[in-house]
């Protein structure tokens, strides 16, 4: 610490008061401090009674001085430095010391009392209740502690699951989660060709391995499986479900989509006319949610008007005559015809037997026939493409 100088002192020669003026004793010196007078002797500070006021052993030996020049060293500053910070830090922690009780001097903490219970790495695991995993090699082979992510576990909308090169290729030999693009080899013919592919490796034997893979397109509604017996994968198998089939008027299931019914919405007397993803498409039509977009608008009695779409579906059936809910019988005949810009007309007629001369009954169209309310007319259409997912990194 540094000598005191600051201000002036008075002494009479043979006392041992020393009067000080513009000094702050008190607050810079402590008894047993040494006090240089103004005739450069040594004396011991006995008594501080002041900022102004100390007294000193032995009593001044010089000539009487006013106004002269002094020093106080700080014989014990350093050990009243130190006794003051550990002062200090009693008051601040003395309490959560002692608090700490028997912890404080124990050589081995127990786990009640906020320790390991143990001196060595193993044993402080035992003593936590730590598991293997707790030293276990982080990574994706056998025995290893898999992170978030690994072969698509726990993927997000952020990170996305791994792209697969090859479904069939060594990658997917790896049970997890993956997803598949147009440039993965081996992937389903269905679909878009984006989809998600769950990959489960079950065994293998001397016949071979076991597996079987489920691929779910996220562009379209199509989903199918496939399962490895031996040495190669079996062809895919695509799943019909309420998305690529419809239901008839008469209650027959087909494959089906897109598609719009025909009939009179507001006073149809079929409850599940806008079943699953049928909605409105104007007056007289519902339409699921690949034909999203389509409008169907009466033109005459038995006439409809389809708009919106590509035409009539390019391959398999197109329309299903209208039938009675209660077993399939048909209720009319129709007729349908595409326009070149796409709008599709349907008509439907009652229907009409001749007796031929053979005796045979003979089935043609009669006069026109609204739908009945009790059914409706399924139309297959084509339908402009799903836009494309945005290109696979």
């Amino acid at each position: 610490m540094p000598w005191y100088r600051t201000g002036s002192v008075a002494i009479t020669a043979g006392q041992q008061t020393v009067t000080g003026t513009g000094t702050a004793f008190s607050a810079n010196s402590r008894v047993g401090d040494a006090f240089q007078g103004p005739d450069g002797r040594w004396y011991e500070v006995t008594n501080i009674a002041s900022a102004a006021v100390l007294s000193i052993y032995p009593a001044y030996q010089g000539a009487t001085v006013t106004g002269g020049a002094y020093g106080l060293a700080p014989m014990q500053g350093y050990v009243k430095d130190a006794a003051d910070k550990l002062r200090q830090i009693v008051e601040q922690w003395g309490a959560t010391l002692a608090g700490l009780g028997s912890v404080s001097t124990e050589d081995v903490v127990p786990v009640a009392k906020g320790g390991t219970g143990g001196k060595t790495q193993a044993e402080a695991r035992n003593g936590l209740g730590l598991g293997n995993a707790a030293v276990a090699t982080i990574g994706t082979a056998a025995g290893q502690v898999l992170t978030r992510g690994a072969f698509g576990l726990g993927a997000t909308w952020a990170t996305g699951l791994p792209l697969a090169t090859n479904i069939g290729g060594p990658q997917i030999q790896d049970s997890g989660f993956y997803r598949y693009s147009p440039a993965t080899a081996d992937k389903p013919g269905f679909g878009s060709g984006y989809g998600t592919l769950s990959a489960l490796s079950a065994t293998v034997d001397g016949a071979g391995n076991y597996g079987t893979q489920l691929a779910i397109d996220y562009a379209v509604n199509a989903i199918g499986f496939r399962r490895l017996t031996g040495p190669a994968w079996g062809g895919w198998c695509e799943i019909y479900h309420t998305g690529n089939t419809t239901r008839g008027s008469g209650g027959a299931l087909s494959a089906a989509s897109p598609i719009v019914r025909i009939a009179n919405v507001s006073d149809s007397a079929r409850r599940d006319l806008q079943e699953q993803t049928f909605q409105g498409a104007g007056a007289w039509g519902v339409a699921n949610d690949e034909a999203r977009g389509v409008q169907v608008e009466r033109m005459a009695m038995g006439e409809y008007r389809i708009a919106g779409s590509l035409g009539l579906a390019v391959e398999g059936w197109r329309t299903q005559d209208p039938c009675s809910p209660d077993g399939g019988r048909p209720l009319g005949i129709t007729e349908s015809e595409q326009g070149d810009d796409g709008t599709v007309t349907v008509r439907l007629f009652k229907q009409r037997w001749t007796l031929t001369d053979d005796g045979e009954l003979l089935l043609s169209k009669g006069v026109p026939l609204d739908v009945p309310l009790n059914s409706w007319i399924d139309v297959r259409l084509d339908m402009p493409p799903p836009p494309t997912p945005r290109t696979e990194p």
